[in-house]
Protein backbone atom coordinates (compact mmCIF):
# COMPACT_ATOMS: atom_id res chain seq x y z
CA UNK A 1 0.00 0.00 0.00
CA UNK A 2 0.68 3.56 -0.81
CA UNK A 3 0.37 6.60 0.93
CA UNK A 4 -3.01 7.52 -1.19
CA UNK A 5 -4.15 3.83 -1.14
CA UNK A 6 -3.77 4.15 2.69
CA UNK A 7 -5.30 8.11 2.51
CA UNK A 8 -8.45 6.26 0.45
CA UNK A 9 -9.03 3.39 2.85
CA UNK A 10 -8.85 5.57 6.04
CA UNK A 11 -11.66 8.18 3.60
CA UNK A 12 -13.53 5.23 3.27
CA UNK A 13 -13.05 3.57 6.32
CA UNK A 14 -14.83 7.00 8.17
CA UNK A 15 -17.75 7.00 5.99
CA UNK A 16 -18.40 2.88 7.21
CA UNK A 17 -17.57 3.79 10.36
CA UNK A 18 -20.00 7.02 10.77
CA UNK A 19 -23.23 5.28 9.23
CA UNK A 20 -22.72 2.00 11.60
CA UNK A 21 -22.42 4.69 14.27
CA UNK A 22 -25.85 5.88 13.35
CA UNK A 23 -27.31 2.61 13.02
CA UNK A 24 -25.85 2.25 16.57
CA UNK A 25 -27.26 4.84 18.13
CA UNK A 26 -31.18 4.15 16.27
CA UNK A 27 -30.37 0.77 18.23
CA UNK A 28 -29.57 2.03 21.51
CA UNK A 29 -32.13 4.93 21.61
CA UNK A 30 -34.85 2.26 20.80
CA UNK A 31 -33.70 0.64 24.12
CA UNK A 32 -35.29 0.74 27.47
CA UNK A 33 -32.57 -1.35 29.04
CA UNK A 34 -28.98 -0.86 30.38
CA UNK A 35 -27.94 -4.17 29.23
CA UNK A 36 -29.00 -4.08 25.41
CA UNK A 37 -27.18 -0.69 25.07
CA UNK A 38 -23.94 -1.69 26.81
CA UNK A 39 -24.65 -4.88 24.97
CA UNK A 40 -24.73 -2.05 21.45
CA UNK A 41 -22.20 -0.01 22.01
CA UNK A 42 -19.37 -3.14 22.73
CA UNK A 43 -20.60 -4.51 19.64
CA UNK A 44 -20.33 -1.05 17.94
CA UNK A 45 -16.68 -1.39 18.62
CA UNK A 46 -15.77 -4.96 17.51
CA UNK A 47 -17.68 -3.71 14.42
CA UNK A 48 -15.17 -0.75 13.95
CA UNK A 49 -12.11 -2.82 13.82
CA UNK A 50 -13.47 -5.70 12.19
CA UNK A 51 -14.53 -3.27 9.26
CA UNK A 52 -10.82 -1.68 9.77
CA UNK A 53 -9.02 -5.49 10.06
CA UNK A 54 -11.22 -6.22 6.71
CA UNK A 55 -10.14 -2.74 4.78
CA UNK A 56 -6.36 -3.17 5.18
CA UNK A 57 -6.04 -7.05 4.54
CA UNK A 58 -8.46 -8.13 2.16
CA UNK A 59 -9.25 -6.92 -0.46
CA UNK A 60 -12.55 -4.39 -1.44
CA UNK A 61 -14.90 -3.95 -3.92
CA UNK A 62 -14.54 -1.15 -6.45
CA UNK A 63 -17.98 -0.38 -7.81
CA UNK A 64 -17.45 3.37 -9.03
CA UNK A 65 -14.07 4.65 -10.40
CA UNK A 66 -12.57 8.25 -10.13
CA UNK A 67 -13.04 7.41 -13.99
CA UNK A 68 -16.31 6.78 -14.00
CA UNK A 69 -16.69 10.02 -12.42
CA UNK A 70 -15.19 12.19 -14.32
CA UNK A 71 -13.79 10.62 -17.66
CA UNK A 72 -11.86 13.85 -18.71
CA UNK A 73 -10.04 14.70 -15.67
CA UNK A 74 -5.88 14.71 -15.95
CA UNK A 75 -5.30 11.86 -13.64
CA UNK A 76 -1.77 12.06 -12.89
CA UNK A 77 -1.76 15.95 -12.11
CA UNK A 78 -4.69 14.56 -9.39
CA UNK A 79 -2.37 11.51 -8.02
CA UNK A 80 0.36 13.86 -7.64
CA UNK A 81 -1.34 15.98 -5.75
CA UNK A 82 -3.69 13.44 -3.89
CA UNK A 83 -0.69 11.77 -3.21
CA UNK A 84 1.56 14.64 -1.29
CA UNK A 85 -1.79 15.60 0.35
CA UNK A 86 -2.37 11.90 1.62
CA UNK A 87 1.16 12.00 3.12
CA UNK A 88 0.48 15.01 5.27
CA UNK A 89 -2.78 13.85 6.24
CA UNK A 90 -0.42 10.46 7.35
CA UNK A 91 1.48 12.11 9.46
CA UNK A 92 -1.23 13.74 11.49
CA UNK A 93 -3.29 11.01 12.13
CA UNK A 94 0.34 9.16 13.06
CA UNK A 95 0.96 11.64 15.88
CA UNK A 96 -2.34 11.75 16.97
CA UNK A 97 -2.54 8.17 17.25
CA UNK A 98 0.40 8.01 19.06
CA UNK A 99 -0.31 10.51 21.45
CA UNK A 100 -3.59 8.47 22.67
CA UNK A 101 -1.39 5.89 23.26
CA UNK A 102 1.22 7.11 24.93
CA UNK A 103 -2.08 8.97 27.03
CA UNK A 104 -3.35 5.25 28.04
CA UNK A 105 0.10 3.13 28.32
CA UNK A 106 0.99 5.96 30.81
CA UNK A 107 -2.81 5.15 32.65
CA UNK A 108 -2.00 1.90 32.58
CA UNK A 109 1.32 2.27 34.43
CA UNK A 110 -0.45 4.85 37.33
CA UNK A 111 -3.38 2.48 37.70
CA UNK A 112 -1.12 -0.63 38.17
CA UNK A 113 1.29 1.51 40.94
CA UNK A 114 -2.00 2.56 42.85
CA UNK A 115 -2.88 -0.91 42.49
CA UNK A 116 0.45 -2.56 44.01
CA UNK A 117 0.40 0.37 46.51
CA UNK A 118 -2.98 -0.63 47.62
CA UNK A 119 -2.88 -3.01 50.85
CA UNK A 120 -4.81 -6.12 51.14
CA UNK A 121 -7.48 -6.11 54.14
CA UNK A 122 -8.36 -9.66 54.90
CA UNK A 123 -10.71 -8.18 57.55
CA UNK A 124 -12.60 -6.64 55.08
CA UNK A 125 -11.97 -9.11 52.69
CA UNK A 126 -13.59 -12.08 54.32
CA UNK A 127 -16.55 -9.82 55.51
CA UNK A 128 -17.44 -8.91 52.13
CA UNK A 129 -17.18 -12.78 51.13
CA UNK A 130 -19.95 -13.56 53.59
CA UNK A 131 -21.92 -10.28 52.04
CA UNK A 132 -21.48 -10.76 48.73
CA UNK A 133 -21.85 -14.64 48.16
CA UNK A 134 -21.64 -14.49 44.73
CA UNK A 135 -17.91 -13.22 45.03
CA UNK A 136 -17.25 -16.39 47.08
CA UNK A 137 -18.95 -18.73 44.46
CA UNK A 138 -16.28 -17.50 41.47
CA UNK A 139 -13.65 -19.94 39.88
CA UNK A 140 -11.23 -17.24 39.62
CA UNK A 141 -10.86 -15.42 43.36
CA UNK A 142 -11.15 -11.93 42.97
CA UNK A 143 -8.32 -9.95 45.65
CA UNK A 144 -10.28 -6.94 47.71
CA UNK A 145 -7.30 -4.01 48.11
CA UNK A 146 -7.95 -1.01 50.05
CA UNK A 147 -5.91 1.88 48.77
CA UNK A 148 -5.16 5.01 50.73
CA UNK A 149 -4.79 7.33 47.41
CA UNK A 150 -7.63 6.28 45.12
CA UNK A 151 -10.76 8.17 44.86
CA UNK A 152 -13.46 5.94 43.64
CA UNK A 153 -14.09 2.14 43.75
CA UNK A 154 -12.28 0.28 40.59
CA UNK A 155 -11.53 -2.69 39.09
CA UNK A 156 -8.66 -3.89 37.64
CA UNK A 157 -8.23 -6.72 35.43
CA UNK A 158 -4.19 -7.32 33.64
CA UNK A 159 -2.67 -10.91 34.86
CA UNK A 160 -5.85 -11.55 37.54
CA UNK A 161 -9.07 -9.71 38.38
CA UNK A 162 -8.57 -7.32 41.70
CA UNK A 163 -11.22 -4.64 42.99
CA UNK A 164 -9.80 -1.44 44.54
CA UNK A 165 -11.45 0.21 47.32
CA UNK A 166 -10.52 3.72 49.22
CA UNK A 167 -9.85 3.40 52.61
CA UNK A 168 -12.99 5.36 53.45
CA UNK A 169 -15.12 2.27 52.81
CA UNK A 170 -13.69 0.59 55.95
CA UNK A 171 -16.45 3.08 57.75
CA UNK A 172 -19.22 2.14 55.50
CA UNK A 173 -22.14 -0.07 56.93
CA UNK A 174 -22.07 -3.30 55.88
CA UNK A 175 -25.19 -3.31 53.05
CA UNK A 176 -22.97 -0.48 51.51
CA UNK A 177 -20.18 -2.41 51.13
CA UNK A 178 -21.44 -4.72 49.71
CA UNK A 179 -23.44 -2.73 47.05
CA UNK A 180 -20.35 -1.05 45.95
CA UNK A 181 -18.91 -4.54 45.73
CA UNK A 182 -21.66 -6.31 43.63
CA UNK A 183 -21.14 -3.28 41.39
CA UNK A 184 -17.80 -3.24 40.49
CA UNK A 185 -18.19 -7.15 40.64
CA UNK A 186 -20.69 -7.05 37.96
CA UNK A 187 -18.22 -4.88 35.74
CA UNK A 188 -15.51 -7.62 35.59
CA UNK A 189 -18.35 -10.68 35.30
CA UNK A 190 -19.41 -8.58 31.83
CA UNK A 191 -15.93 -8.24 30.71
CA UNK A 192 -16.26 -4.28 30.72
CA UNK A 193 -12.21 -4.04 31.02
CA UNK A 194 -11.86 -5.96 27.74
CA UNK A 195 -14.99 -3.55 26.48
CA UNK A 196 -12.85 -0.53 27.82
CA UNK A 197 -10.14 -1.83 25.51
CA UNK A 198 -11.68 -2.12 22.45
CA UNK A 199 -13.14 1.36 22.89
CA UNK A 200 -9.30 2.09 23.81
CA UNK A 201 -7.94 0.72 20.26
CA UNK A 202 -11.38 2.79 17.75
CA UNK A 203 -9.97 5.83 20.05
CA UNK A 204 -6.39 5.55 18.89
CA UNK A 205 -7.33 5.12 15.49
CA UNK A 206 -10.29 7.10 14.77
CA UNK A 207 -9.07 9.75 16.93
CA UNK A 208 -9.98 12.77 14.42
CA UNK A 209 -13.60 11.98 14.58
CA UNK A 210 -16.05 13.30 16.94
CA UNK A 211 -18.65 10.60 16.85
CA UNK A 212 -15.94 8.04 18.27
CA UNK A 213 -15.33 10.36 20.98
CA UNK A 214 -19.86 10.84 21.74
CA UNK A 215 -19.72 7.01 21.74
CA UNK A 216 -17.27 6.53 24.21
CA UNK A 217 -18.98 8.60 26.75
CA UNK A 218 -22.14 6.95 26.06
CA UNK A 219 -20.13 3.39 26.75
CA UNK A 220 -19.25 4.61 30.00
CA UNK A 221 -22.15 5.58 30.94
CA UNK A 222 -24.05 2.47 29.68
CA UNK A 223 -21.09 0.59 31.73
CA UNK A 224 -22.09 2.53 34.88
CA UNK A 225 -26.00 2.17 34.20
CA UNK A 226 -25.89 -1.78 33.64
CA UNK A 227 -23.55 -2.36 36.43
CA UNK A 228 -26.12 -0.46 38.62
CA UNK A 229 -28.82 -2.31 38.16
CA UNK A 230 -26.70 -6.18 38.08
CA UNK A 231 -25.71 -4.48 41.74
CA UNK A 232 -29.11 -4.52 43.08
CA UNK A 233 -31.93 -7.53 43.57
CA UNK A 234 -34.51 -5.85 45.72
CA UNK A 235 -35.91 -2.32 46.51
CA UNK A 236 -34.14 -2.61 49.91
CA UNK A 237 -30.66 -3.26 47.69
CA UNK A 238 -31.38 -0.23 45.64
CA UNK A 239 -32.12 2.07 48.73
CA UNK A 240 -28.54 1.00 50.38
CA UNK A 241 -27.18 1.54 47.01
CA UNK A 242 -28.22 5.25 46.68
CA UNK A 243 -26.82 5.54 50.06
CA UNK A 244 -23.36 4.02 49.10
CA UNK A 245 -23.71 7.09 46.26
CA UNK A 246 -24.36 9.61 48.62
CA UNK A 247 -22.14 8.65 51.30
CA UNK A 248 -19.19 8.52 48.63
CA UNK A 249 -20.55 12.02 47.48
CA UNK A 250 -20.84 13.70 50.94
CA UNK A 251 -16.98 12.34 51.23
CA UNK A 252 -16.26 14.87 49.01
CA UNK A 253 -15.14 12.14 46.59
CA UNK A 254 -16.26 14.61 43.34
CA UNK A 255 -13.16 13.63 41.17
CA UNK A 256 -13.32 12.20 38.40
CA UNK A 257 -11.94 8.61 37.73
CA UNK A 258 -9.29 8.85 35.40
CA UNK A 259 -7.60 5.41 35.25
CA UNK A 260 -7.15 3.11 31.99
CA UNK A 261 -9.78 1.20 33.35
CA UNK A 262 -12.41 3.44 33.00
CA UNK A 263 -14.31 1.73 35.29
CA UNK A 264 -14.29 3.89 38.44
CA UNK A 265 -17.71 3.72 40.58
CA UNK A 266 -18.06 7.76 40.43
CA UNK A 267 -18.37 9.74 36.87
CA UNK A 268 -19.01 13.08 36.70
CA UNK A 269 -21.79 14.75 38.38
CA UNK A 270 -24.19 15.03 35.40
CA UNK A 271 -23.32 10.98 35.23
CA UNK A 272 -24.04 10.74 38.63
CA UNK A 273 -27.23 12.40 38.75
CA UNK A 274 -28.75 10.12 36.07
CA UNK A 275 -27.42 6.97 37.75
CA UNK A 276 -29.23 8.12 40.80
CA UNK A 277 -32.18 8.96 38.37
CA UNK A 278 -32.58 5.60 37.16
CA UNK A 279 -32.27 3.63 40.41
CA UNK A 280 -34.75 5.58 41.96
CA UNK A 281 -36.98 4.82 39.63
CA UNK A 282 -36.17 0.99 39.21
CA UNK A 283 -37.79 1.41 42.62
CA UNK A 284 -41.59 0.99 40.90
CA UNK A 285 -40.20 -1.11 38.26
CA UNK A 286 -39.43 -4.37 38.15
CA UNK A 287 -35.55 -5.06 37.45
CA UNK A 288 -34.84 -6.86 33.78
CA UNK A 289 -32.15 -8.42 32.73
CA UNK A 290 -31.99 -8.74 28.71
CA UNK A 291 -29.63 -10.61 27.21
CA UNK A 292 -28.58 -8.25 24.26
CA UNK A 293 -29.03 -10.27 21.11
CA UNK A 294 -30.79 -8.19 19.02
CA UNK A 295 -28.85 -5.06 19.09
CA UNK A 296 -25.70 -7.38 18.37
CA UNK A 297 -27.49 -9.14 15.07
CA UNK A 298 -28.41 -5.56 13.44
CA UNK A 299 -24.94 -4.30 13.84
CA UNK A 300 -23.41 -7.00 12.53
CA UNK A 301 -25.63 -7.27 9.73
CA UNK A 302 -24.92 -2.99 8.96
CA UNK A 303 -21.29 -4.31 9.13
CA UNK A 304 -21.46 -6.67 7.00
CA UNK A 305 -23.43 -4.45 4.20
CA UNK A 306 -21.26 -1.08 4.56
CA UNK A 307 -17.98 -3.13 4.20
CA UNK A 308 -19.09 -2.83 0.43
CA UNK A 309 -19.03 0.75 0.66
CA UNK A 310 -15.34 2.54 -1.12
CA UNK A 311 -15.18 5.82 -2.01
CA UNK A 312 -13.24 6.29 -5.29
CA UNK A 313 -9.88 8.29 -3.89
CA UNK A 314 -6.81 6.66 -6.27
CA UNK A 315 -7.54 8.57 -9.29
CA UNK A 316 -5.31 5.41 -11.25
CA UNK A 317 -7.35 2.30 -9.95
CA UNK A 318 -8.09 0.11 -12.44
CA UNK A 319 -11.18 -0.09 -14.09
CA UNK A 320 -10.90 -3.83 -15.54
CA UNK A 321 -11.35 -5.05 -12.15
CA UNK A 322 -14.21 -5.23 -9.29
CA UNK A 323 -11.98 -6.18 -6.71
CA UNK A 324 -8.58 -4.00 -5.52
CA UNK A 325 -5.67 -5.88 -5.05
CA UNK A 326 -4.45 -8.13 -2.28
CA UNK A 327 -2.88 -5.55 0.19
CA UNK A 328 0.91 -6.60 0.22
CA UNK A 329 1.14 -7.67 3.92
CA UNK A 330 -1.87 -9.96 3.69
CA UNK A 331 -0.45 -11.51 0.77
CA UNK A 332 2.62 -12.25 2.49
CA UNK A 333 0.98 -13.44 5.56
CA UNK A 334 -0.71 -16.32 3.35
CA UNK A 335 2.14 -16.92 1.44
CA UNK A 336 4.46 -17.94 4.68
CA UNK A 337 1.63 -20.41 5.99
CA UNK A 338 2.03 -22.20 2.54
CA UNK A 339 -0.91 -20.47 0.68
CA UNK A 340 0.27 -18.67 -2.72
CA UNK A 341 -1.36 -15.65 -3.54
CA UNK A 342 -0.98 -13.93 -6.73
CA UNK A 343 -2.98 -10.63 -7.10
CA UNK A 344 -2.30 -7.29 -8.58
CA UNK A 345 -2.63 -4.77 -11.58
CA UNK A 346 0.45 -4.09 -14.06
CA UNK A 347 -0.23 -0.89 -16.45
CA UNK A 348 -3.95 -1.22 -15.56
CA UNK A 349 -4.49 -4.63 -16.07
CA UNK A 350 -5.06 -7.60 -13.18
CA UNK A 351 -3.24 -10.20 -12.80
CA UNK A 352 -4.71 -13.35 -10.72
CA UNK A 353 -3.33 -16.91 -9.91
CA UNK A 354 -4.85 -18.32 -7.29
CA UNK A 355 -2.92 -22.04 -6.21
CA UNK A 356 -2.41 -23.65 -2.71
Amino acid sequence: MNSLTVLETLISLTVQVTLLICVAAWVARRQHDGSDADCCWATLHACILALTAAAFLLPHLRLITWADLDPASNRIALYTALSLASRICGWIWLSGAAAIIAVCIGGIFRANFHVRAAAVDTGLERRLLELVPSLAALKRPIEIRVSQDCLSPFCWQLHRPIICVPDMLRGFPSAEQAAIVRHELAHLRLQHPLHLFLQRMVEAIYWFHPLVWWVSRQAAAAREFRCDREAVNSRCEVADYLRSLLRLIESQVTAVSRLPAGLGFLGDSSLLSRRASLLAESLDSPIVRNSGWRPAVVLLTAACLYVVLWLPVNPLASQRADLSPWPSWSTRALDAIGIPLRDYEVDGHRLVDRHG
